[in-house]
């Protein structure tokens, strides 16, 4: 750990301690069409929303997806109030109308603390979720610089989600495999295996119990891919949110998706329908926006805002 706005994150090799705060990931709902933007043919204009920032992929009817991917450079960040957070994550679900319950997800996390001494850090990890199943489980720590690559892979046949962080610098992984309610071996189970220093370290299958994981009243539908700047929520009540950490430009690179007839490639493909996401608060302002899509679709950023209503 280091001190708020400074370039180094956690020692390589020291304790990495869960926080004491629960955080949950939310779907994003409420989304509209940003009125200020004027839209460059063929591309249209962002939606806002209170949740999330990035981009995010409606699939061709009846053709889920299977997969989505990235890479990034962990952003630094800095803490406009200490209990700030932000998530940088792929994902599936949680976009589209019909399965806005929930979302299957990973990646890296910048958390704002409090030390011992009372002094405001940045924690860096590494987590996933199977949300409304778990909440945000944070596991080995990173650094700012790392590079980091995320997926989350549907198996249809074995009715399971694998998300996978990699920390490709530090040559640590995480890997959580989670079996649907519907699964055949080890229904509402997850295993985690979590590789530091060259060794690899399995725990489950442990129960979700008493939850059921993709249920018939939250089922998960592939319908939506993502690449995702979040402020989690679970600060002291239902519905809030913390604060979102100030971070650094983050750039989401060799963006990818897989729906489940084999159709694959970046955010623009024509197999599927993008959506920018800007990120504003109940009072509409914005507090992360995306800039344009790059390299055939495959790269964008996405920064802290201030105010920002056009590209």
């Amino acid at each position: 750990m280091v001190a708020t706005g400074a370039a180094p994150a956690t020692a390589r090799g020291t304790e990495h301690k869960a926080p004491s705060r629960v955080a949950f990931t939310h779907p994003a709902e409420n989304s509209t069409v940003n009125s200020f933007c004027q839209p460059t043919p063929p591309r249209p204009c962002p939606h806002t929303n209170d949740v999330w920032s990035g981009y995010t992929l409606s699939p061709a009817p009846g053709r889920p997806f299977a997969s989505v991917s990235a890479n990034w450079v962990q952003p630094s960040a800095t803490c406009p109030e200490v209990d700030a957070w932000a998530l940088f994550w792929v994902g599936l679900d949680g976009w589209s109308s019909g399965d806005s319950s929930t979302v299957e997800q990973g990646g890296t996390s910048a958390e704002c603390t409090t030390n011992p001494s009372g002094r405001t850090i940045v924690s860096y990890s590494a987590w996933w979720e199977m949300y409304p199943t778990n909440s945000v489980i944070l596991t080995f720590p990173i650094a700012v610089g790392d590079h980091i690559s995320a997926s989350v892979v549907y198996s249809s046949t074995d009715s399971t989600y694998t998300i996978t962080v990699d920390d490709v610098t530090s040559g640590q992984s995480l890997v959580a495999v989670s079996a649907t309610s519907s699964a055949a071996v080890n229904p509402n189970t997850y295993t985690v295996t979590i590789t530091q220093d060259g060794v690899a370290t399995t725990t489950g299958p442990t129960s979700y119990s008493p939850s059921a994981v993709c249920s018939l009243s939250a089922p998960c539908q592939n319908t939506s891919a993502e690449w995702v700047v979040e402020a989690p929520g679970g600060n002291g009540a239902p519905g809030t949110l913390y604060p979102l950490a100030r971070f650094r430009p983050i750039t989401f690179r060799q963006a990818a998706a897989t729906d489940d007839q084999g159709d694959q490639g970046g955010i623009i493909n024509t197999s599927w329908v993008d959506s920018a996401v800007d990120l504003t608060n109940t009072a509409g302002k914005y507090l992360a926006s995306v800039n344009r899509l790059r390299k055939a679709g495959t790269q964008f950023r996405d920064v802290w805002d201030k105010g920002q209503l056009t590209r």
